[in-house]
């Protein structure tokens, strides 16, 4: 006769293939509905033009509807928090940025959401670096003079951003803390007022977007003293990076990834990172990166985890620091 134990595990057994099966089922049908990519900005900016090029890439090779949701909002972190509470949903995806994962992590005291507990990381798409100009009538010609300079001021050297949190703001308190001088930021509500700032000599210098200063740089408005990334920009071949002018390992900037809210089936997350990883690395895809000032990259999905974690940490470490420096 058989045991009503060995009935209860025969049944458990059914019930737990059926569901691995189910699962099976829904992964091997991925996608069979419309998908949406949520960005946390407003349309034209590149968060919103990668994932709509990314959209349409998924869409031509997937076989369903991928498509963009602009969800602007806290600098990014609403459109982040709704991915993050959509446990398990790999219909619900997004184009995540530096900002959202990185640092409001630190700024934000209820952000509601843990990137490294709530987010599946796909891959990384692009980083964007930055470039410290200086007006033309500047006497800075290289950086390590710029800091010798700025070390000696008897007073708080201001600085331009393009508002509190912005990847300028963090690469500038960065560059304050390495080279050792008094400073304090000045927030714009945008990067165009903060340049023009610097372009009429209100301030010695600031770090942008290489997009926003090169034509300003190629009119001789503006003077590179140094790109941010840790190798040189492309769009600014010959103006050396911070780290060959004496801040050894400076590195900062915005960065641009594909996520999806925790507890994608694995499947599914291999599946959106070989697609996502073919589409950056077709000539047109990244030409139109490279446009906007941005190479692209790629990394598997733990990669991607791993970078989010040193930044966060990172980031940390220079805003509990950020203090203006005393003289």
């Amino acid at each position: 006769m058989t045991s009503r134990r060995t009935v209860l595990k025969a049944t458990a057994a059914t019930l737990a293939l059926a569901a691995s099966r189910a699962g099976f089922a829904q992964t091997q049908g991925y996608p069979n509905k419309r998908v949406r990519i949520l960005v946390g900005f407003a349309p034209g900016g590149i968060v919103d033009v990668l994932g709509r090029l990314l959209a349409d890439r998924l869409t031509r090779t997937m076989g369903q509807p991928f498509v963009v949701e602009n969800r602007p909002g806290a600098g990014g972190n609403l459109a982040t928090g709704l991915v993050a509470r959509a446990k398990g949903d790999p219909y619900t995806l997004m184009l995540a940025s530096s900002g959202p994962l990185a640092v409001s992590p630190t700024t934000e005291a209820n952000l509601g959401y843990d990137p490294l507990v709530d987010i599946t990381p796909i891959t990384i798409m692009a980083k964007t670096p930055l470039v410290l100009v200086v007006p033309a009538a500047s006497p800075y010609h290289d950086l390590q003079g710029m800091m010798q300079a700025l070390r000696k001021s008897p007073q708080e050297v201001l600085y331009p951003t393009p508002g509190v949190g912005s990847p300028q703001l963090l690469a500038q308190e960065s560059f304050r803390q390495r080279a050792g001088f008094p400073a304090a930021p000045v927030h714009y509500n945008g990067s165009a007022p903060a340049v023009m700032a610097v372009l009429g000599g209100e301030f010695p210098f600031t770090i942008e977007n290489p997009l926003l200063v090169l034509g300003h740089i190629k009119a001789g408005k503006l003077r590179a003293i140094a790109v941010t990334s840790k190798q040189r920009a492309p769009l600014l071949p010959d103006v050396p990076t911070m780290s060959e002018s004496g801040l050894e390992g400076y590195e900062a900037g915005g960065w641009y990834g594909f996520i999806g809210p925790a507890g994608l089936p694995p499947e599914i997350v291999s599946q959106l990172h070989a697609e996502t990883v073919a589409a950056l690395k077709e000539p047109e895809f990244a030409r139109r990166i490279a446009e906007m000032a941005s190479p692209n990259i790629t990394s598997t999905p733990e990669e991607f985890r791993a970078f989010i974690a040193a930044e966060i940490q990172k980031w940390k470490s220079v805003l509990l620091a950020a203090k203006p420096a005393k003289g």
